[in-house]
């Protein structure tokens, strides 16, 4: 992302500052925002009750106004019927409570979200008339939509005055009135009402007809206030003065449920940006998760101890509500992954039961991680509901509306829509819109700044101008500055995925606190030891002590070079001896090395030869092992070839045995030298007619390979020297370190260990959250493979100058976790595929560790279980094909089979039957699979590999872990046993 400051002419700054009375500083911001008239500029910066326009400008407002006069003086009921979101609820209380207040007779309507959905229900209509056999049913935040709702209650002459601020459609209800700015026949001069502030014009012109004074009904500004930053209007024009007024009278509220609910939250004194990211998801959970009722009833309570009880039950469905959003958020970026939905101009998730009480704000952060419009939708019963989300300058309505044939329901705003269809056409809805051109120009990925602004500059003067620009919102956003070459004095991440991050900086004495979200992009860029910062922010706490919220910030170049490359020069420093290596290697050689000398071998090959390099093992557990390790000192992608992943043209590789003869022939040009890696596992494997094969090709060939192997058992040498190899050079470590049972310590274990080792890496995330659950106000960090590569060397670099109280780590990180110093407990929590997963934890710096393995016999075969989804038999291929017959499926069908019938536990793992069958001969035209075509005469090299995987895992593995600690012990000191 660029960082542009925005040019402004001078001359106007200087004018504005001088005919405004204001400071350089605020004239530049407002010029920024197109002010340049000091009349504006003045309007903007004191918004007063002039900026209210006549509400009897808004279109059939008089109507409104006449028939709810007319139900005051004949006692006809009146049913406010509204949303369930926090503009709707805040919409009815300030009707509920002005007409309470002046006389009318009311009851108040919000639907269920899961029952009933958005709009008017014709039963309540008629449950309504039955109770009071007359009444006025008044809408707020709906009913725009609603031409039947209000054809159904013309049966029972009940009138129904719709107020609204939702965009119309191509006919409007035949109401008794409608009152919406966004009529295409209303002349009123600002169109961008929530639909409380709709609500407050109305109450304003009865107001007028009593002759009761505006300032009287200011009170009611508190639910506008909340409302209409909720609904992510535009803060400006009257938006503005009702905002700026309500957030001014809450600040004092004297409303209980308010009052509480901002002392649970710890807001002293509410600005817009609280009312947004604080409150208004707490009202809005209610709805979304059972009955809005609670919400509504907690703003109009006059009971402090009913309020209490109400602010817990929001806060629990919150956390609900958070639970279920991250759930559904993960099943659906899964999907995106793994399908390429990405790809698409407007990616279309979907997912049976998914809670539609959520999944507008999945379908937000969607848009946010992916930058694209976004549909999520919820299958249930034979009837999909969905909800959209746009980017900027891109119209929903008006794209969706040639689509509307296929709606039930169809609503919304520009940038967000809801809608219904039958769970039929789901699949043709979304092929549709895979389909489509949006009209989306190419707009270059820049962040606008107001101004350069260092940290020292900013003193009370600059707070009070910042303040003056208040309320921020949409249409009005907070000024945003940049601040170069900052020391910053700790930088750490924190959240899901570790997309935010806190910083700490000392100005002018004062310590100050910075706080970014939604910033993993920066982990390219952001190493932990790196401490000089170029920072875009904005201002919070316009007032001492101040604090910064983080937009963006980068790493300066010379700190994030000189230590990304610390750890890389460190591995080849640890290993001087391995200069004697180089000057031997050629083909036809054997070295007998330690862990880390292989490691350290591996590494040079690919980041300091010329040579093209191939290093192949057995089979991908080995393969894995050795890769997954160099990782954690390269930066780089580093090319594995196997089933999965066929082509490559780097010039280092690793790959599995059965991918090499498979496609040898190609393998032998694109490299110079071929290294056999732990060749004393192929002792064991001799008769295997793949292995026997290999080893055929590399007698012939013996010029072009080389032989690494750790472990040297006794018949390691005649097998070497058969095949063409000559010991060259043998180096291993006696270890020092200990081994425990500790499979039924766990819970011990959390306490005492310092390390935290996964083989399997989906674990990692659950037990990392647990333990910061656990071990509150305690460094904790995470290290994996699947971590950004940056963020990888940053954990390193942090845990050598620091050491973490903990670590949670996946396997294969040579020997990361002896980092943490001397005698540092090391507990594995879950079987590993191999010991050499076990020998790597220890192999960076082996001192009188103690290892706890805690993994159980129940594990073992966990694991084995898993070996055999990611590589299926025979008998599952035929099985998936008899089942689904000869009808061809589409990828995605194919997926969905698979994971639904549980051959699969996820969709990543699912991909890897459509390679085998591509493989195997089926055919694919147009998107759509036919199995029929395949020839299970042949082998998929996926089935190839498999054979060296399970025989593997059940030949060493599980015998050499499921024996006593001394066992496996013996396995792993004894340089002569297999492993």
């Amino acid at each position: 992302m660029r960082w542009i400051i925005k040019q402004v002419d001078q001359q106007k700054v200087e004018f504005l500052s001088q005919e405004a009375g204001i400071s350089l500083f605020l004239a530049k911001i407002l010029v920024n925002r197109g002010i340049e008239d000091p009349k504006i500029a003045n309007r903007f910066l004191k918004p007063s009750i002039l900026d209210l326009h006549d509400p009897f400008l808004l279109r059939d407002m008089d109507r409104v106004v006449e028939l709810l006069l007319k139900a005051r003086e004949e006692n006809i009921p009146v049913l406010i019927y509204g949303d369930y979101d926090a503009d709707g609820i805040t919409g009815i209380a300030v009707y509920k409570e002005f007409l309470d207040r002046y006389g009318w007779v009311t009851d108040y309507y919000i639907p269920k979200r899961m029952d009933e959905g958005y709009g008017i229900q014709p039963a309540v209509i008629e449950q309504f008339f039955k109770k009071f056999n007359k009444g006025i049913v008044l809408t707020v935040d709906c009913g725009i939509t609603a031409i039947e709702a209000v054809e159904f209650a013309k049966k029972f002459n009940c009138l129904v005055l719709i107020t609204d601020h939702h965009e119309v459609g191509e006919q409007l209800p035949d109401a008794a009135a409608v009152v919406d700015p966004k009529r295409p026949d209303d002349d009123y001069p600002f169109k961008d009402l929530a639909g409380v502030g709709v609500a407050f014009k109305v109450v304003s012109a009865i107001s007028q007809k009593l002759n009761i004074q505006i300032e009287e009904i200011f009170d009611l500004l508190e639910f506008v206030a909340i409302g209409t930053i909720a609904d992510m209007v535009k803060l400006v024009d009257e938006n503005r003065f009702m905002v700026k007024t309500g957030l001014e009278k809450l600040k004092r509220t004297g409303k209980p449920g308010l009052s509480i609910l901002f002392k649970r939250l710890g807001i002293n004194e509410p600005d817009s940006r609280d009312i947004g990211y604080r409150v208004a998801p707490k009202l809005n959970a209610a709805g979304r998760l059972d009955s809005a009722d609670d919400a509504f009833e907690l703003l109009i309570s006059r009971d402090e101890t009913s309020a209490e009880k109400l602010v817990n039950l929001l806060f629990e469905y919150n956390s609900t509500r958070q639970e279920i959003e991250s759930e559904i958020f993960m099943r659906a970026v899964e999907q995106i992954e793994e399908r390429g939905l990405h790809k698409d101009p407007i990616i279309v998730v979907k997912g049976d039961n998914w809670h539609v009480g959520v999944i507008g704000i999945v379908a937000t952060r969607l848009v946010h991680r992916y930058g694209k419009p976004v549909m999520v939708i919820s299958n249930s019963d034979g009837i999909a509901r969905g909800s959209a989300r746009s980017i900027p300058n891109l119209n929903l309505i008006e794209l969706l509306q040639p689509l509307s044939s296929y709606f039930y329901e169809f609503g919304g705003h520009p940038l967000a829509v809801g809608f219904s269809l039958d769970s039929n056409n789901v699949d043709d809805f979304a092929e549709l819109l895979r389909n489509f051109e949006i009209p989306i120009e190419d707009v270059p990925d820049v962040l606008e700044i107001d101004e350069d602004l260092q940290l020292e500059q900013i003193n009370e003067e600059t707070l009070k101008d910042i303040g003056k620009l208040e309320p921020f919102g949409h249409g009005n956003n907070e000024p945003i500055f940049v601040a170069r070459n900052v020391i910053a004095e700790s930088i750490k991440f924190f959240g899901q995925n570790h997309a935010n991050v806190k910083m700490n900086f000392t100005v002018n004495g004062a310590k100050i606190e910075a706080i970014g979200f939604g910033l993993d992009h920066a982990f390219d860029k952001s190493i932990y030891e790196c401490n000089k910062v170029d920072i875009v922010f904005s201002i919070r706490n316009h007032r001492h002590p101040f604090s910064i919220n983080i937009i963006d910030f980068s790493i300066i170049k010379d700190y994030q070079d000189t230590h990304q490359a610390t750890e890389n020069i460190e591995i080849l420093q640890k290993n001087s001896h391995l200069n004697h290596i180089l000057e031997q290697l050629k083909g036809g050689k054997l070295f007998i090395l330690d862990l880390r000398t292989r490691n350290a071998l591996y590494y040079w090959l690919k980041e300091k030869s010329k040579i093209r390099c191939a290093v192949i093992s057995l089979n991908n557990i080995i393969s894995s092992q050795v890769h997954q390790s160099l990782l954690r000192h390269i930066q780089k992608p580093i090319e594995y070839l196997n089933s999965l992943c066929k082509s490559g043209s780097e010039d280092f590789a690793f790959m599995t045995m059965s991918y090499f003869m498979a496609e040898k022939e190609e393998v032998m040009k694109r490299f110079d030298l071929f290294f056999i890696n732990e060749l004393s596992v192929f002792t064991l494997f001799q008769n295997n007619s793949q292995v026997a094969e290999f080893l055929d090709f590399v007698s012939s060939n013996c010029d072009k390979f080389v032989a690494v192997t750790v472990k040297n058992p006794e018949k390691l040498l005649s097998f070497a020297n058969e095949l063409g190899f000559e010991v060259t050079y043998e180096r291993s470590l006696k270890p020092s370190y200990g081994l425990t049972d500790a499979s039924n310590e766990i819970d011990l274990i959390i306490n005492d260990a310092s390390c935290f080792l996964f083989s399997d890496q989906r674990k990692l995330s659950s037990f990392y959250k647990k333990l910061k659950t656990t071990i509150k106000n305690k460094e904790i960090l995470m290290y994996s493979h699947s971590l950004k590569p940056s963020y990888r060397a940053g954990v390193v670099n942090y845990i050598k100058r620091k050491k973490p109280v903990k670590l949670v780590s996946s396997t294969n990180t040579d020997g990361l976790p002896t980092l943490l110093g001397q005698e540092t407990e090391i507990a594995i929590l879950d079987a590993p595929l191999t010991l050499f997963e076990i020998l790597d934890a220890i192999s960076y710096n082996c001192n009188d560790q103690l290892l706890d393995l805690c993994f159980t016999e129940e594990n073992v075969v966990e694991r084995e279980n898993e070996l055999n989804e990611l590589f299926p038999s025979r008998s599952v291929l035929r099985e998936i094909i008899l089942q689904i017959g000869e009808r061809k499926v589409s990828q995605d069908e194919l997926m969905e089979y698979v994971v639904r019938q549980g051959y699969f536990g996820s969709f990543s793992y699912a991909r890897i039957i459509k390679n085998i069958f591509d493989d195997l001969g089926a055919a694919i035209s147009d998107g759509m699979i036919d199995l029929t075509k395949i020839d299970f005469s042949k082998k998929s090299l996926r089935e190839m590999e498999r054979e060296l995987e399970i025989e593997y895992f059940a030949k060493i593995t599980r015998p050499l872990l499921t024996q006593k600690v001394k066992g496996i012990y013996r396995a792993l000191a004894n340089v002569h046993v297999v492993i």
